[in-house]
C-alpha cells in the first residue's frame, strides 16, 4: 500500500480499492458515523463501540474473547480503565504482527475512560438530586415516618444552573470518548484495507447500535426536558 493510503486512513478518509476480491468485509467505520453516534447517543456509543471491534477482532482472528464482556467492562471503574487499554494494545500487537505502524496509543484509552470515571462523579455531585434528614423538631432527631417507622428526607432538586452544568460536563466527557474512537478506528480501518482490500465495506446498522441510539435519545429528552423543567 502507497503512503497515500495510510494518510488517507489516518487522516479520516474514505476507503481505497485494492486487494482480491472473495467476499465483503463489513467492518469499515467512518469517523463521520462515530462522531454522530456518539453525540445522537450521549456517549453510550462507547461502549457498542467496544464491543463491535472486539467482535471484528475475534472474526479475523478465531481467537477466544468475550466482547460483550470485555464492552461492559468499561461500567467498572479502574478495571474498565485497563481493559480499554489491552483493547489498544491487542490491536497495536496484531498490527505490527502484519508489518504495519499504525501506532495506535493504549494509554490514550486507558486515561479517557478514566477521566470519564471522575466525570461521573463530577456529574452526579452537581446535578443529582440531595436527600436531606427532616429533623423532628420535638426531640432533635431525625424524624420517622409515624406509620412505616422509615427515617424521612426532604429532596432537593438540583436547579437550572447545575443542570446545565451537569450537560456541560457530559458534553466534555463524550468528546473525550470520541476523541479516544477517532484515534484508534482510522487505524483499524487502515489495518483492516491492509486485510480485505477493496472487499472493505461499511459496517452495517445493528440492532444493538439502533438500541444504544435509542437510550441516547431518551437521555438527550430527559436531560433537556429536566432542565427547561427545572
Amino acid at each position: 500500500m502507497e503512503p497515500t493510503d495510510r494518510e488517507n486512513y489516518l487522516g479520516g478518509g474514505d476507503p481505497m480499492t485494492g486487494g482480491e476480491s472473495s467476499g465483503p468485509a463489513p467492518l469499515y467505520i467512518s469517523p463521520n458515523r462515530i462522531i454522530f453516534m456518539s453525540l445522537l447517543s450521549f456517549g453510550l456509543y462507547n461502549l457498542y463501540w467496544l464491543y463491535k471491534t472486539w467482535r471484528h477482532y475475534r472474526e479475523h482472528t478465531g481467537e477466544r474473547v468475550y466482547p460483550i464482556w470485555h464492552a461492559l467492562t468499561l461500567m467498572v471503574p479502574i478495571y474498565g480503565s485497563f481493559r480499554a487499554h489491552s483493547h489498544f494494545r491487542t490491536y497495536g500487537e496484531l498490527a505490527d504482527r502484519a508489518g504495519l505502524d499504525i501506532r495506535i496509543t493504549p494509554g490514550l484509552a486507558f486515561a479517557v475512560v478514566l477521566a470519564g470515571w471522575f466525570f461521573f462523579i463530577a456529574i452526579g455531585s452537581v446535578a443529582s438530586p440531595e436527600f436531606v434528614e427532616v429533623v423532628d423538631p420535638a426531640t432533635g432527631e431525625q424524624a420517622v415516618d409515624p406509620e412505616t417507622g422509615a427515617a424521612q428526607f426532604d429532596v432537593i432538586e438540583p436547579t437550572r444552573s447545575e443542570l446545565i452544568t451537569g450537560l456541560f460536563l457530559r458534553l466534555i466527557n463524550v468528546g473525550l470518548g470520541i476523541w479516544m474512537i477517532l484515534h484508534a478506528q482510522p487505524r483499524l480501518n487502515y489495518y483492516w484495507h491492509n486485510a480485505y482490500g477493496h472487499r472493505l465495506v461499511s459496517m452495517a446498522l445493528g440492532k444493538g447500535e439502533i438500541l444504544v441510539l435509542a437510550f441516547g435519545v431518551f437521555a438527550w429528552f430527559s436531560t433537556l426536558t429536566g432542565i427547561m423543567a427545572a
